[in-house]
């Protein structure tokens, strides 16, 4: 059995605006902003319950075809598990009739919705937040698409590489399957 916190996230080309941190006396940083429109990438993850594994498709947009297509690669990835429970929000995608289809036609797949908007009681939206504070804040990629994309998915190996780091920043260690 596994269980999987699912969710969608967007990710900027534009840095995120804040303060830039630099020591006394020195020049301050100046945040890079490209004169190109602010394109988005698009991600569809889960982040196992009890692993800390993380699990992405990235997409320039999340429709139907694309989260069928992102619920079929966690169905490629625990091939031997008998029921793997999705645990998501209510975005209206997830009630589409050809998801409710492929759902039908995939039994050992389960979803369990969150109440509507309750990001705090799904753990990846913490990871969506590790993502956002690792790369996204005043990088310099801005002018360079190809090269952004690059580092988001540089930084969503890295938290993949790491599933105990993941489980712990997620607050999950203290997740309880059955009590």
């Amino acid at each position: 059995m596994v269980v999987l916190f699912q969710d969608e996230a967007s990710f900027y080309r534009q840095p995120s605006q804040g303060r830039l941190w630099s020591w006394a006396g020195r020049q301050q940083p100046h945040m890079a902003w490209s004169h190109k429109s602010n394109t988005l990438v698009r991600l569809a993850g889960g982040l196992n319950a009890l692993s800390g594994a993380t699990h992405y498709l990235r997409a320039g947009r999340i429709n139907v075809p694309t989260l069928i297509r992102s619920y079929r690669q966690l169905l490629d990835r625990y091939p031997t598990a008998l029921m793997i429970y999705l645990v998501q929000d209510n975005w209206p995608v997830h009630n589409h009739g050809q998801v409710k289809q492929f759902l039908a036609a995939h039994p050992q797949l389960q979803v369990l919705f969150l109440p509507t908007y309750a990001p705090r009681l799904n753990p990846i939206e913490k990871l969506w937040r590790w993502t956002r504070q690792k790369l996204c804040h005043a990088h310099p990629y801005c002018d360079d698409f190809t090269e952004y994309k690059r580092q988001l998915n540089c930084s969503l190996d890295e938290a993949a590489a790491n599933p105990a780091a993941m489980k712990h920043y997620c607050g999950l260690d203290s997740f309880k399957l059955f009590t």
